[in-house]
Protein backbone atom coordinates (compact mmCIF):
# COMPACT_ATOMS: atom_id res chain seq x y z
CA UNK A 1 0.00 0.00 0.00
CA UNK A 2 2.60 2.26 0.83
CA UNK A 3 4.56 2.08 -2.90
CA UNK A 4 1.30 2.53 -3.82
CA UNK A 5 0.53 5.89 -2.26
CA UNK A 6 3.92 7.19 -2.90
CA UNK A 7 4.02 6.34 -6.90
CA UNK A 8 0.46 8.49 -7.07
CA UNK A 9 1.14 11.78 -4.53
CA UNK A 10 4.77 11.85 -5.77
CA UNK A 11 3.77 11.04 -9.23
CA UNK A 12 5.43 8.98 -11.76
CA UNK A 13 4.61 10.77 -15.03
CA UNK A 14 6.75 14.28 -16.39
CA UNK A 15 4.60 16.88 -17.75
CA UNK A 16 5.32 17.77 -21.57
CA UNK A 17 6.56 21.21 -21.38
CA UNK A 18 8.58 21.21 -18.69
CA UNK A 19 11.18 23.88 -19.79
CA UNK A 20 8.50 26.32 -20.43
CA UNK A 21 7.41 26.41 -17.06
CA UNK A 22 10.65 26.86 -15.06
CA UNK A 23 10.34 29.44 -12.43
CA UNK A 24 13.81 30.19 -11.70
CA UNK A 25 16.86 29.80 -13.93
CA UNK A 26 19.77 26.73 -13.17
CA UNK A 27 21.63 29.49 -11.70
CA UNK A 28 19.66 30.66 -9.25
CA UNK A 29 20.72 29.40 -5.97
CA UNK A 30 17.97 30.47 -3.80
CA UNK A 31 15.77 28.04 -5.80
CA UNK A 32 14.91 24.96 -3.64
CA UNK A 33 13.20 22.13 -5.73
CA UNK A 34 11.71 19.95 -3.57
CA UNK A 35 10.09 16.39 -3.87
CA UNK A 36 6.95 14.95 -1.47
CA UNK A 37 9.33 12.99 0.48
CA UNK A 38 11.71 16.45 1.10
CA UNK A 39 9.12 18.50 1.41
CA UNK A 40 7.17 16.13 4.85
CA UNK A 41 10.82 15.69 6.25
CA UNK A 42 11.33 19.59 6.04
CA UNK A 43 7.71 20.39 7.93
CA UNK A 44 8.38 17.16 10.38
CA UNK A 45 11.60 19.08 11.35
CA UNK A 46 10.46 22.92 11.15
CA UNK A 47 6.28 23.44 10.72
CA UNK A 48 5.35 25.14 13.93
CA UNK A 49 2.15 23.29 14.85
CA UNK A 50 3.93 19.50 14.28
CA UNK A 51 6.44 20.93 16.43
CA UNK A 52 4.20 21.98 18.96
CA UNK A 53 2.21 18.42 18.76
CA UNK A 54 5.14 16.98 19.81
CA UNK A 55 5.92 19.12 22.29
CA UNK A 56 2.81 17.91 24.00
CA UNK A 57 3.85 14.35 23.75
CA UNK A 58 6.43 14.74 26.03
CA UNK A 59 4.63 15.53 29.04
CA UNK A 60 3.66 11.97 28.96
CA UNK A 61 6.78 10.88 31.48
CA UNK A 62 6.31 14.19 33.95
CA UNK A 63 2.49 13.10 34.51
CA UNK A 64 3.45 9.64 35.35
CA UNK A 65 5.52 10.50 37.24
CA UNK A 66 3.42 12.44 39.45
CA UNK A 67 1.18 9.99 39.61
CA UNK A 68 3.72 7.98 41.37
CA UNK A 69 4.97 9.95 43.10
CA UNK A 70 1.44 9.44 45.23
CA UNK A 71 2.84 6.25 46.67
CA UNK A 72 6.31 8.28 47.61
CA UNK A 73 6.76 10.48 50.82
CA UNK A 74 6.43 13.74 51.48
CA UNK A 75 9.90 15.33 52.83
CA UNK A 76 10.81 19.01 53.58
CA UNK A 77 13.43 20.76 55.43
CA UNK A 78 12.97 23.95 56.53
CA UNK A 79 15.64 27.09 58.26
CA UNK A 80 14.43 30.23 59.73
CA UNK A 81 16.20 33.38 61.41
CA UNK A 82 15.08 36.38 62.73
CA UNK A 83 15.51 39.04 65.19
CA UNK A 84 12.25 41.19 66.65
CA UNK A 85 12.41 44.03 68.97
CA UNK A 86 9.92 46.41 71.30
CA UNK A 87 10.02 49.50 72.59
CA UNK A 88 7.66 50.26 75.60
CA UNK A 89 7.32 51.68 79.47
CA UNK A 90 5.15 49.02 80.67
CA UNK A 91 6.66 45.68 81.60
CA UNK A 92 5.01 43.11 83.75
CA UNK A 93 5.26 41.13 87.23
CA UNK A 94 5.51 37.75 87.94
CA UNK A 95 2.03 37.91 88.76
CA UNK A 96 0.92 39.51 85.42
CA UNK A 97 0.39 42.76 86.49
CA UNK A 98 1.56 45.87 84.25
CA UNK A 99 4.58 47.38 85.94
CA UNK A 100 4.73 51.29 84.60
CA UNK A 101 8.92 52.74 83.98
CA UNK A 102 9.49 56.75 83.67
CA UNK A 103 11.22 55.94 80.85
CA UNK A 104 10.96 53.72 77.58
CA UNK A 105 12.91 50.60 77.74
CA UNK A 106 13.98 48.95 74.23
CA UNK A 107 13.75 44.94 74.20
CA UNK A 108 14.87 42.58 71.38
CA UNK A 109 15.48 39.36 70.74
CA UNK A 110 16.42 36.79 67.71
CA UNK A 111 16.05 33.14 67.49
CA UNK A 112 17.31 30.37 65.39
CA UNK A 113 15.42 27.25 63.78
CA UNK A 114 15.44 24.25 61.83
CA UNK A 115 13.46 21.55 60.82
CA UNK A 116 12.87 18.13 59.01
CA UNK A 117 9.05 16.89 58.10
CA UNK A 118 8.17 13.43 56.45
CA UNK A 119 5.09 11.92 55.92
CA UNK A 120 3.49 8.59 54.08
CA UNK A 121 0.10 7.58 53.23
CA UNK A 122 0.28 3.91 54.24
CA UNK A 123 -3.54 3.44 53.13
CA UNK A 124 -5.98 4.86 50.90
CA UNK A 125 -8.42 2.05 49.70
CA UNK A 126 -6.37 1.53 46.63
CA UNK A 127 -7.22 4.91 45.75
CA UNK A 128 -3.58 5.78 44.26
CA UNK A 129 -3.42 3.02 42.20
CA UNK A 130 -6.35 4.10 40.64
CA UNK A 131 -5.15 7.38 40.22
CA UNK A 132 -2.39 6.08 38.38
CA UNK A 133 -4.08 3.93 36.20
CA UNK A 134 -5.89 7.35 35.05
CA UNK A 135 -2.58 9.43 34.61
CA UNK A 136 -1.37 6.73 32.29
CA UNK A 137 -4.66 6.49 30.60
CA UNK A 138 -4.92 10.59 30.51
CA UNK A 139 -1.66 10.41 28.82
CA UNK A 140 -2.13 8.39 26.24
CA UNK A 141 -5.19 10.35 25.44
CA UNK A 142 -2.98 13.27 25.08
CA UNK A 143 -0.36 11.33 23.43
CA UNK A 144 -3.07 10.51 20.83
CA UNK A 145 -4.39 13.68 20.72
CA UNK A 146 -1.49 15.27 19.61
CA UNK A 147 -0.62 12.06 16.96
CA UNK A 148 -3.98 12.93 15.19
CA UNK A 149 -2.53 16.65 15.35
CA UNK A 150 0.69 15.34 13.59
CA UNK A 151 -1.77 13.45 10.97
CA UNK A 152 -3.72 16.50 10.05
CA UNK A 153 -0.63 18.50 9.67
CA UNK A 154 1.44 16.03 6.86
CA UNK A 155 -2.09 16.03 5.79
CA UNK A 156 -2.37 19.64 4.51
CA UNK A 157 1.22 19.73 3.66
CA UNK A 158 0.53 17.20 0.98
CA UNK A 159 -2.46 19.04 -0.14
CA UNK A 160 -0.08 22.14 -0.32
CA UNK A 161 2.62 20.30 -2.31
CA UNK A 162 -0.55 18.86 -4.54
CA UNK A 163 -1.79 21.97 -5.08
CA UNK A 164 1.46 23.54 -6.08
CA UNK A 165 2.22 20.72 -8.66
CA UNK A 166 -1.38 20.97 -10.35
CA UNK A 167 -0.87 24.84 -10.70
CA UNK A 168 2.64 23.95 -12.46
CA UNK A 169 0.69 21.04 -14.45
CA UNK A 170 -1.97 23.59 -15.49
CA UNK A 171 0.58 26.49 -16.43
CA UNK A 172 2.01 23.84 -18.60
CA UNK A 173 -0.85 23.14 -20.71
CA UNK A 174 -1.75 26.51 -20.79
CA UNK A 175 1.56 27.23 -22.26
CA UNK A 176 1.02 24.40 -24.74
CA UNK A 177 -2.26 26.23 -25.71
CA UNK A 178 -0.81 29.34 -25.96
CA UNK A 179 1.79 27.47 -28.14
CA UNK A 180 -1.23 26.08 -30.00
CA UNK A 181 -2.71 29.87 -30.44
CA UNK A 182 0.60 31.67 -31.78
CA UNK A 183 0.62 28.58 -34.60
CA UNK A 184 -3.18 29.11 -35.14
CA UNK A 185 -2.92 32.78 -35.89
CA UNK A 186 -0.23 31.90 -37.98
CA UNK A 187 -2.31 29.83 -40.08
CA UNK A 188 -4.75 32.45 -40.02
CA UNK A 189 -2.43 35.26 -41.10
CA UNK A 190 -1.30 33.24 -43.88
CA UNK A 191 -4.83 32.95 -45.09
CA UNK A 192 -5.61 36.02 -44.55
CA UNK A 193 -2.52 37.25 -46.64
CA UNK A 194 -4.11 34.91 -49.28
CA UNK A 195 -7.43 36.59 -49.15
CA UNK A 196 -8.98 32.34 -48.27
CA UNK A 197 -10.37 34.06 -45.03
CA UNK A 198 -11.19 38.14 -43.81
CA UNK A 199 -10.29 40.28 -41.28
CA UNK A 200 -12.38 39.03 -38.83
CA UNK A 201 -11.39 35.59 -38.91
CA UNK A 202 -7.79 37.04 -38.03
CA UNK A 203 -8.98 38.75 -35.55
CA UNK A 204 -10.99 36.46 -33.63
CA UNK A 205 -7.67 34.45 -33.97
CA UNK A 206 -5.76 37.14 -32.47
CA UNK A 207 -8.31 37.98 -29.71
CA UNK A 208 -7.95 33.98 -28.79
CA UNK A 209 -4.36 34.58 -28.63
CA UNK A 210 -4.27 37.86 -26.58
CA UNK A 211 -6.85 35.26 -24.12
CA UNK A 212 -4.49 32.46 -23.44
CA UNK A 213 -1.52 34.88 -23.00
CA UNK A 214 -3.75 36.44 -20.11
CA UNK A 215 -4.26 32.74 -18.62
CA UNK A 216 -0.62 31.81 -18.70
CA UNK A 217 0.18 35.17 -17.53
CA UNK A 218 -2.87 34.34 -13.89
CA UNK A 219 -1.75 30.62 -13.64
CA UNK A 220 2.17 32.13 -13.37
CA UNK A 221 1.13 34.43 -10.49
CA UNK A 222 -1.09 31.15 -8.87
CA UNK A 223 2.02 28.95 -9.55
CA UNK A 224 3.70 32.34 -6.98
CA UNK A 225 1.28 31.76 -4.65
CA UNK A 226 1.14 28.00 -4.47
CA UNK A 227 4.52 27.75 -3.90
CA UNK A 228 4.70 30.34 -0.73
CA UNK A 229 1.69 28.74 0.85
CA UNK A 230 3.56 25.47 0.66
CA UNK A 231 6.72 27.34 2.17
CA UNK A 232 4.68 28.54 4.51
CA UNK A 233 3.31 25.11 5.53
CA UNK A 234 6.78 23.09 5.45
CA UNK A 235 7.97 26.25 8.04
CA UNK A 236 11.69 25.84 7.14
CA UNK A 237 13.53 28.81 7.71
CA UNK A 238 15.99 28.72 4.85
CA UNK A 239 13.64 27.87 2.39
CA UNK A 240 13.46 31.05 0.59
CA UNK A 241 12.10 30.24 -2.77
CA UNK A 242 10.35 27.16 -2.96
CA UNK A 243 9.77 24.69 -6.16
CA UNK A 244 8.44 21.59 -6.61
CA UNK A 245 9.39 18.59 -8.89
CA UNK A 246 7.17 18.28 -11.93
CA UNK A 247 5.73 15.19 -11.77
CA UNK A 248 2.25 14.43 -12.00
CA UNK A 249 -0.05 11.97 -10.33
CA UNK A 250 -0.25 8.65 -11.62
CA UNK A 251 -3.67 6.61 -10.77
CA UNK A 252 -4.25 3.66 -10.51
CA UNK A 253 -7.27 1.40 -10.05
CA UNK A 254 -8.56 1.53 -6.42
CA UNK A 255 -9.43 -2.42 -6.59
CA UNK A 256 -6.02 -2.94 -5.55
CA UNK A 257 -6.80 -1.06 -2.09
CA UNK A 258 -9.14 -3.68 -0.39
CA UNK A 259 -12.11 -1.37 1.44
CA UNK A 260 -12.77 -4.02 4.39
CA UNK A 261 -8.62 -4.06 5.18
CA UNK A 262 -8.84 0.03 5.12
CA UNK A 263 -11.44 -0.09 7.83
CA UNK A 264 -10.03 -2.81 9.93
CA UNK A 265 -6.13 -0.80 9.60
CA UNK A 266 -8.27 2.59 10.60
CA UNK A 267 -9.54 0.80 13.69
CA UNK A 268 -6.24 0.38 14.89
CA UNK A 269 -4.24 2.99 13.89
CA UNK A 270 -7.19 5.94 14.00
CA UNK A 271 -5.86 8.13 16.50
CA UNK A 272 -9.65 9.06 17.21
CA UNK A 273 -10.67 5.26 18.39
CA UNK A 274 -7.49 5.16 20.16
CA UNK A 275 -8.42 8.41 21.79
CA UNK A 276 -11.73 7.06 22.62
CA UNK A 277 -10.44 4.37 24.39
CA UNK A 278 -8.37 5.66 25.88
CA UNK A 279 -10.84 8.27 27.59
CA UNK A 280 -12.67 5.18 28.79
CA UNK A 281 -9.82 3.91 30.41
CA UNK A 282 -9.69 7.27 32.19
CA UNK A 283 -13.16 6.81 33.51
CA UNK A 284 -12.65 3.05 34.63
CA UNK A 285 -10.00 4.66 36.61
CA UNK A 286 -11.87 7.62 37.99
CA UNK A 287 -14.75 5.05 39.28
CA UNK A 288 -12.59 3.06 40.92
CA UNK A 289 -10.62 5.96 42.46
CA UNK A 290 -13.99 7.54 43.46
CA UNK A 291 -14.77 4.09 44.92
CA UNK A 292 -11.59 3.81 46.99
CA UNK A 293 -12.64 7.35 48.70
CA UNK A 294 -15.40 4.84 51.21
CA UNK A 295 -12.08 2.96 52.65
CA UNK A 296 -10.43 4.43 55.42
CA UNK A 297 -6.96 6.24 55.40
CA UNK A 298 -3.73 5.31 57.31
CA UNK A 299 -0.78 8.27 57.61
CA UNK A 300 2.38 8.00 59.14
CA UNK A 301 4.16 11.41 59.77
CA UNK A 302 6.98 12.48 61.60
CA UNK A 303 9.29 15.74 62.55
CA UNK A 304 12.43 16.72 64.13
CA UNK A 305 13.75 20.25 64.96
CA UNK A 306 16.22 22.47 66.53
CA UNK A 307 16.20 25.96 67.30
CA UNK A 308 17.16 28.26 69.81
CA UNK A 309 16.05 31.87 71.45
CA UNK A 310 18.34 34.55 72.93
CA UNK A 311 18.56 38.35 74.00
CA UNK A 312 19.52 40.99 70.97
CA UNK A 313 21.53 39.08 68.41
CA UNK A 314 22.90 35.96 69.94
CA UNK A 315 21.07 33.73 68.38
CA UNK A 316 20.83 35.39 64.46
CA UNK A 317 22.01 32.81 62.04
CA UNK A 318 23.25 30.11 64.51
CA UNK A 319 23.16 26.95 62.68
CA UNK A 320 24.06 24.97 65.70
CA UNK A 321 21.59 25.99 68.03
CA UNK A 322 21.36 23.21 70.95
CA UNK A 323 17.29 23.11 71.78
CA UNK A 324 15.40 20.01 69.71
CA UNK A 325 12.41 18.27 69.75
CA UNK A 326 10.46 15.70 67.43
CA UNK A 327 7.31 13.81 67.02
CA UNK A 328 5.66 10.81 65.33
CA UNK A 329 2.49 10.43 64.78
CA UNK A 330 -0.01 7.63 63.12
CA UNK A 331 -3.55 8.76 62.14
CA UNK A 332 -6.78 6.97 61.04
CA UNK A 333 -9.37 8.99 59.06
CA UNK A 334 -12.77 6.80 58.74
CA UNK A 335 -15.48 8.56 55.95
CA UNK A 336 -18.78 7.84 58.24
CA UNK A 337 -20.52 10.07 56.28
CA UNK A 338 -20.24 12.42 53.35
CA UNK A 339 -23.74 13.78 53.54
CA UNK A 340 -24.27 11.44 50.25
CA UNK A 341 -21.65 13.05 48.13
CA UNK A 342 -19.70 10.49 47.84
CA UNK A 343 -22.67 8.23 46.44
CA UNK A 344 -23.28 10.98 43.87
CA UNK A 345 -19.66 11.23 42.94
CA UNK A 346 -20.05 7.30 42.27
CA UNK A 347 -22.91 7.71 40.31
CA UNK A 348 -21.42 10.21 38.04
CA UNK A 349 -18.42 8.42 37.19
CA UNK A 350 -20.17 5.34 36.36
CA UNK A 351 -22.11 7.26 34.08
CA UNK A 352 -19.06 8.96 32.33
CA UNK A 353 -17.84 5.43 32.17
CA UNK A 354 -20.96 4.08 30.09
CA UNK A 355 -20.74 6.96 27.90
CA UNK A 356 -17.26 6.72 27.06
CA UNK A 357 -17.95 3.29 26.18
CA UNK A 358 -20.86 4.63 23.85
CA UNK A 359 -18.30 7.23 22.43
CA UNK A 360 -15.84 4.26 21.12
CA UNK A 361 -19.13 2.95 19.80
CA UNK A 362 -19.61 6.52 17.85
CA UNK A 363 -15.75 7.16 16.86
CA UNK A 364 -15.71 3.82 15.36
CA UNK A 365 -19.23 4.27 13.24
CA UNK A 366 -18.00 7.43 12.37
CA UNK A 367 -14.38 6.40 11.20
CA UNK A 368 -15.60 2.84 9.32
CA UNK A 369 -18.14 5.66 7.56
CA UNK A 370 -15.31 8.04 6.71
CA UNK A 371 -13.30 5.44 5.34
CA UNK A 372 -16.28 3.50 3.20
CA UNK A 373 -17.42 7.56 1.44
CA UNK A 374 -13.80 8.53 1.03
CA UNK A 375 -13.41 4.70 -0.77
CA UNK A 376 -16.41 5.71 -2.73
CA UNK A 377 -14.90 9.13 -3.50
CA UNK A 378 -11.46 7.50 -4.56
CA UNK A 379 -13.47 5.29 -7.29
CA UNK A 380 -15.26 7.89 -8.50
CA UNK A 381 -12.17 9.74 -9.29
CA UNK A 382 -10.59 6.79 -10.99
CA UNK A 383 -13.80 6.19 -13.33
CA UNK A 384 -13.44 10.17 -14.27
CA UNK A 385 -10.09 9.67 -14.44
CA UNK A 386 -10.49 6.99 -17.45
CA UNK A 387 -13.41 9.25 -18.77
CA UNK A 388 -11.43 12.29 -19.04
CA UNK A 389 -8.38 10.64 -20.67
CA UNK A 390 -10.61 10.23 -23.76
CA UNK A 391 -12.07 12.68 -23.56
CA UNK A 392 -8.96 14.61 -24.23
CA UNK A 393 -7.86 11.94 -26.91
CA UNK A 394 -10.83 12.49 -28.85
CA UNK A 395 -10.90 16.29 -28.36
CA UNK A 396 -6.89 16.52 -29.98
CA UNK A 397 -8.57 14.16 -32.58
CA UNK A 398 -11.30 16.12 -33.41
CA UNK A 399 -9.01 19.55 -33.40
CA UNK A 400 -6.29 18.20 -35.49
CA UNK A 401 -8.90 17.33 -37.97
CA UNK A 402 -10.52 20.64 -37.81
CA UNK A 403 -7.42 22.67 -38.24
CA UNK A 404 -6.57 20.60 -41.09
CA UNK A 405 -9.73 21.12 -42.86
CA UNK A 406 -9.33 25.03 -42.22
CA UNK A 407 -6.59 24.94 -43.73
CA UNK A 408 -8.34 24.21 -46.45
CA UNK A 409 -10.85 26.09 -46.31
CA UNK A 410 -13.36 23.68 -45.39
CA UNK A 411 -14.10 25.05 -42.12
CA UNK A 412 -14.99 28.18 -40.60
CA UNK A 413 -13.25 29.78 -38.02
CA UNK A 414 -16.31 29.86 -35.71
CA UNK A 415 -15.79 25.86 -35.95
CA UNK A 416 -11.87 26.29 -35.35
CA UNK A 417 -12.20 27.81 -32.09
CA UNK A 418 -14.92 25.88 -31.05
CA UNK A 419 -12.55 22.79 -31.51
CA UNK A 420 -9.40 24.91 -29.91
CA UNK A 421 -11.86 25.47 -26.85
CA UNK A 422 -13.13 21.84 -26.28
CA UNK A 423 -9.82 20.59 -26.59
CA UNK A 424 -8.37 23.28 -24.04
CA UNK A 425 -10.82 22.44 -21.78
CA UNK A 426 -10.52 18.59 -22.39
CA UNK A 427 -6.92 19.09 -21.66
CA UNK A 428 -7.39 20.97 -18.36
CA UNK A 429 -10.07 18.43 -17.10
CA UNK A 430 -7.64 15.18 -17.62
CA UNK A 431 -4.66 17.39 -16.08
CA UNK A 432 -7.07 18.40 -12.76
CA UNK A 433 -8.84 14.94 -12.77
CA UNK A 434 -5.23 13.22 -11.47
CA UNK A 435 -4.87 15.29 -9.13
CA UNK A 436 -8.49 15.07 -8.18
CA UNK A 437 -7.56 11.50 -7.14
CA UNK A 438 -4.60 11.97 -5.34
CA UNK A 439 -6.57 14.04 -3.18
CA UNK A 440 -9.34 11.87 -2.96
CA UNK A 441 -6.14 9.21 -1.94
CA UNK A 442 -4.95 11.41 0.66
CA UNK A 443 -8.40 11.92 2.30
CA UNK A 444 -8.82 8.07 2.33
CA UNK A 445 -5.28 7.50 4.32
CA UNK A 446 -5.89 10.46 6.17
CA UNK A 447 -9.86 9.01 7.71
CA UNK A 448 -7.89 6.03 8.23
CA UNK A 449 -5.15 8.15 10.35
CA UNK A 450 -1.79 6.32 8.31
CA UNK A 451 -0.65 9.59 6.58
CA UNK A 452 2.83 9.21 7.64
CA UNK A 453 2.54 5.77 7.82
CA UNK A 454 2.24 5.72 3.78
CA UNK A 455 4.67 8.26 3.13
CA UNK A 456 7.08 6.65 4.95
CA UNK A 457 8.05 9.09 7.67
CA UNK A 458 9.22 7.83 10.96
CA UNK A 459 6.72 10.29 13.47
CA UNK A 460 6.95 9.72 17.17
CA UNK A 461 4.60 6.86 17.65
CA UNK A 462 2.16 5.57 20.44
CA UNK A 463 4.18 3.45 22.79
CA UNK A 464 1.99 1.65 25.61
Amino acid sequence: MRGVAVAVLMGLAVLPGEGAIAQASASDQDVTVLTLQEALERAVRYNPQYRQALNRMELEGPQRREALGAFLPNLSISYGTGQSFRRERTAVDFFGNPIENETFETVSSSSSNQGANIGLELFRGGQRFHDYSRARAQARVDRLSAQKDLNTILTEVQRHFLVAQRQKARLAVEEELLAARESDFEVTRRLFELATVGRSDLLGAELDLETQRATVRDYRGQVQKAMLALGRAIGDPALRVVDVEQLLPEPFDPVALTVDELVATALVESPSVGAAEAARAVSQSQLGSTKASRWPTLSLSSGFSRGSFGSDRSALFDWNPEDFAGNLRLSVSVPLFQRFQTSQQIASADVDLRNAGEQIRQAELELVEQVRATYVDLETAWTNVQQRDIAAEVASERLRIVQEEYRLATRSIEELRTAIRDEAAAQRDAVDQRFEFANALLSLYEAAGIVAREAGLNTAREQD
